[in-house]
């Protein structure tokens, strides 16, 4: 996995820098999203769910409710530009 990290940063490097800017925003909501997921989950692992099991579950951080719909359309765009 940080092989494609590693991988995908000469292309974030050559975007112009609002870009940059953006693509490090939506990278950190990301990583703090799961980090933030990663301890809840260690804190209430071996805690057992009292929610009934037909009541659809919500993502209490809104890291990718947050996000533009539009936002995977514009990493490919960016991604296509890059490339050329």
């Amino acid at each position: 996995m940080i092989d494609r990290l590693h991988g995908a940063l000469p292309y974030l490097e050559h975007l112009p820098p609002e870009a940059q800017e953006e693509a490090a925003t939506y990278i950190e909501a990301l990583v703090e999203a799961l980090r933030l997921a990663s301890v809840i989950h260690s804190h209430t692992g071996d805690v057992p769910s009292q929610e009934p099991t037909d009541v659809q579950w919500q993502d209490p951080f809104g890291a990718w409710s947050d996000l533009p719909d539009t936002m995977l359309d514009e990493l490919d765009q960016l991604r296509r530009t890059t490339l050329k």
